[in-house]
Parts: C-alpha cells; structure tokens; sequence
C-alpha cells in the first residue's frame, strides 16, 4: 500500500475510533443522566429569580410560589442535585436529617446527592426557601381518552375553577401542568386525584371567595397521591365523613393562615404516608364537626366519631398559630379514637403552637393517640401541648376527655432559642374532665432521655398519670 494511502486510512481509523469513543461517552453520559424525567412547565409558569437547579445534569424548573422556589421532577434512583446560589451563603441545612445530606458548596454551587422519593427542605442562610422533590417515576399512567378521566397534559395552565368527580373517577395533572381551581367529590367511590402536576388554589382570594382544594365528603376506597398543591386560601385537603382514603406523596406548600394542610373530620380508617407539607397553619388536624355553615365546601354532616387514623413518614413545617400534628379544636362526635403519627419529621414549628397538639375543645372523648418514632428538628414556644379547654371553636357547654396519650422514641432538638421560652402544657378542664395517662417512653431531647416533668418545662393541672420511661 502507497504511503500515503496508508496514513489516509490510518486518519480515517483513528477518526472513526474517536467518534465511536465520543459516541460511547454521549451513551454513558445519556444513560448515567436517563433517570431523570424533567417536566416541561408552561412559558407563564413563575421562575425563581434565586435559585437554579439541575438533576442529573439537566436543568429544572424552580417554580416561584409564595413560600419560595420549587424544583420537581422524577428519578428511579439516587440523583445528583446542583443547586446555584448567591455566592454570598454561607450556612445551608438539608432537612429531613434522617436523610443525612451534607451539601458541598463551591464558588456559587451546592452539590449533593438525593434518593429517589425524597422530598426536600434546602435551607439556605436567611434567604427564602428551596424545596425539592423527586418523584418515582409512575408505572401505570391513565389512558387520557378513557371515559371518567379527566387528563391535564403538561406545559399548559388550565383554569378550571370547580371540578366535581363522581364513582370511579379520575383526575390526573401530568408533571409540568398547572390546574388552577378546586376539587369536590360527594358520596363518591374510587375516586384517584393523581399525578405530578400542580394544583394551584390562587384562583381563589382569601377572605373574597375562599375555596378549600380538595374537598372529599362521604367518599369511599379512594386516592389522592404525588400531586402538588399550592397557593391555597383556605385549608388544603378536607376528607369530611370518608372511608378507607389513602393520601400519598401529597406535597403542599401554604402561606397565608387557616391553610391546614389536610383536615380529617368525622372520618375512618383514614392513612396519610409520605407527605411533604408547608402550611400557615396545621399540618395535620383531626376534627369532627358540621361544616355547612363555613362557607361552600361541605353538604353534608361531618360530626361522626373518628377512627383507625395513621400518619406516616411524613414532613411538616407548620407556621402561625398551627401545630404540626393535632387533634381538635372541635372535637363534637363521642369518640376520636385510634389516632396513630409514626415516623415523621416535624422540619419547623415557629411562632405559636407545638409539634404535638391535643385541643379538646367540645365534649367528645379522645383515646389511643400514639406519637411514635417522630422526630422535632425545631419547635419554639411549646413543645407538648395537650388540654381540654372552652375556646372560641367550641360548641355548647359540655367538655369531654383525653385519655391514653403514648410519645414513643422521640427525638426533639433544643437550640438556645429554646431555653426560658419553650414549655409544655397538659391540662384537663375541671376535676371532672381531665387528661389521664400521659405516657413520655423514651423521649429525648438533644440525645437526652426526659425522666421527669422538669426536663420538658411541663406545667399540668387535672391531669393524672403522667410517667417517664
């Protein structure tokens, strides 16, 4: 072969062999990066002008909302997240702790590495908060064209004001779509709110023409999983007289006050798992009452005994006046009963109100309640609160009882902003309507077990059987 021809051929190969490397590298790079599913939003959506956020090398969406930026997308496994930030910050916090993220900060860049399912606080010295979430992505989508489905495509914002559904129907946001409205279903049976779109309140005013998200009454065997919910003017999600409802993967994020996050009154066998909510008020409420004088959202009467009730793996930060889990204020049924919170994460509980809260505030008697594997990462004016009392909420002149009440293997975390100022509560109304067996069974603060009321700031009164293990 002519010399020349031979270093021809020779370019030709290592040409070829260059392209097939750099082929190769695009293919492991593609496919070290193909967990990720990015959600395309609509050009109107607001953008964060703080924050930017990438998963897995490609760049997300941080939605702008009223309580800071939001980045969510999906991933079947572990991602990396980088996260731009103004080169000033200093301190940042990834919470959950349990999760045991450690953010590595770089000129204007944190990196850190997030399990598929985790739903994120990024905060991030003094300046507004990031929240991430990174769904699973879903095996079983709804055929659009199906009859009883109603299918919001992504990159559109729809504004649909009420939207009822009735036995066997389905509403699905896909990742991306921005409904702005409220969702009802009365007397209904598998009933799916699903999808990794956001829901979005703000088409309502406060105090104009407030609307609550998502009202179910008297609904059976039905679901609201993986959506977002935000800019509510009113509580969240209210479950009025349901059974055997399951919410999952439900994310919400609420500023102004009275945004419950979900309301359970007069309602059965009832499982929240693996929530993330931001609220102006309480995370979590159990109530009994008749809702249909408080405005459009309720027909029918939910003053029924609540029982069977089991909130897990949730985070909450619960600002205002609210507790992050509660039990009350109006409480007009006989029995709340069976009322479980395991394995939760309360992120943050300033201003007033507590992580763990009991307001008996009518004459219904709560038993059964369990706190357990939960863990405070901040709380400031109480810790425990748990009283029968006569308030403004009240109905009548009849108290009732608590009765039964277990914290179990509770972590909490005291700062110096804690110390002369956070106390716990546990009073009963009269010698005849007290609080009795109040159990603390392994219940640290800062690593340390409380063995006596002393160690908790506890004040009590009509209270009986209150112990330390």
């Amino acid at each position: 072969m002519p010399p020349k021809l031979a270093l021809m051929n020779r370019r030709l190969f290592l040409q070829q062999s260059s392209c097939a490397l750099a082929l190769l590298s695009a293919v492991a790079k593609t496919a070290a990066a193909s967990n990720v599913i990015t959600y395309q939003y609509p050009r109107l959506a607001p953008r964060s002008p703080l924050y930017k956020v990438w998963a897995g090398g490609h760049e997300q969406v941080v939605y702008q909302t009223s309580v800071g930026g939001m980045a969510t997308f999906a991933c079947d496994g572990d991602v990396e997240i980088e996260v731009q930030v103004p080169p000033t910050a200093r301190e940042v916090r990834v919470a959950p702790a349990r999760y045991a993220i450690t953010a590595a900060k770089t000129g204007d860049r944190l990196r850190f590495r997030m399990p598929s399912g985790a739903n994120l606080l990024v905060e991030i010295d003094s300046l507004p908060h990031l929240f991430i979430f990174a769904n699973k992505p879903e095996a079983h989508l709804p055929d659009p064209s199906a009859q009883g489905v109603h299918y919001f495509k992504a990159g559109q914002i729809y504004e649909v004001g009420e939207l009822r559904l009735r036995d066997n129907e389905t509403l699905y946001i896909e990742g991306g779509a921005v409904v702005r409205g409220c969702v009802r279903a009365t007397s209904a049976k598998n009933v799916r709110v699903a999808g990794h779109g956001i829901l979005d309140g703000g088409f309502y005013q406060k105090e104009i023409d407030s609307r609550r998200l998502i009202v179910f009454e008297q609904c059976h065997n039905s679901t609201i999983e993986n959506i977002t919910l935000i800019e509510p003017s009113s509580w969240m999600i209210m479950l009025g007289d349901c059974e055997d409802v399951t919410l999952s993967n439900v994310k919400e994020l609420g500023l102004l006050g009275g945004t419950d996050g979900v309301d359970i009154v007069g309602s059965r066998r009832i499982r929240v798992q693996n929530g993330f909510l931001r609220n102006g008020d309480d995370c979590i409420a159990i109530k009994s009452l008749d809702m249909r004088r408080h405005g459009k959202d309720a027909s029918v009467d939910f003053t029924r005994d609540v029982q069977d009730i089991d909130i897990v793996g949730c985070s909450f930060m619960a600002y205002l006046g609210g507790q992050a889990m509660e039990v009350g204020h109006e409480l007009r049924s006989q029995s709340i009963k069976g009322i479980r919170f395991r394995d939760c994460d309360v992120l943050k509980k300033p201003n007033y109100g507590a992580p763990f809260g009991i307001h008996n505030a009518d004459g219904a008697t709560v038993s059964d309640v369990l706190f357990e594997n939960i863990r405070v990462e901040h709380h400031y004016d109480k810790l425990v609160d748990f009283r029968i009392i006569e308030s403004r909420w009240s109905q009548g002149k009849t108290r009732g009882h608590v009765r039964n009440v277990t914290l179990r293997n509770i972590d909490v975390t005291v700062s110096q902003f804690n110390t002369g100022y956070t106390m716990s509560l546990i009073g009963g109304f009269n010698k005849d309507h007290k609080i009795v067996g109040v159990t603390f069974d392994n219940f640290r603060l800062n690593g340390k077990r409380a063995t006596k009321p002393d160690d908790l700031d506890l004040y009590t009164r009509y209270a009986e059987k209150i112990g330390f293990r």
